[in-house]
């Protein structure tokens, strides 16, 4: 492997590796496409996999079509217009509520916040240091509530 290549490699974690081969595979293996793909080919696994799949994995099942394409040397067909308003469409269709965290309440934060106490008398200097910053921070949101 050469430096280039050590470099290259290095630019993209292993799990993101792994997730573009699951990409791939499921693509050729799951759907029965061909590779290098059609944007046609694209658009049609979009639409037959818009009510099985979020539009978040079908982004992500982009991105790893995308970058198989660019790394064979091979036009991205995920760019095309076409493919772009069908997952646009499918995004339309198939909202994805975000989910809202409950905020925490007055005497949870409290609590929260003495707990740092501890560690500020009797804990090394590292936590007394990060704690009086994690207690501070915590009593700035306090302010807000």
């Amino acid at each position: 492997m050469t430096d280039v290549d050590h470099y290259i490699r290095a630019a993209t974690r292993d799990n993101t590796r792994l997730s573009y081969r699951a990409a791939i595979e499921h693509f050729e293996s799951q759907w029965g496409g061909f590779l290098p793909a059609t944007a046609d080919s694209v658009a049609r696994y979009l639409v037959d996999y818009a009510n099985i799949l979020s539009v978040n994995t079908l982004r992500q099942r982009l991105a790893g079509l995308a970058a198989w394409h660019l790394d064979q040397g091979f036009p991205d067909p995920t760019k095309a217009p076409h493919v772009k308003k069908v997952l646009k469409g499918i995004a339309e269709l198939h909202p994805v509520v975000q989910k809202q965290a409950k905020p925490i309440q007055l005497d949870q934060l409290t609590l929260l916040v003495n707990s740092f106490d501890r560690f500020i008398e009797n804990g090394s200097p590292k936590e007394a240091l990060q704690s009086i910053r994690d207690k501070a921070l915590l009593l700035m949101c306090k302010c807000f509530l």
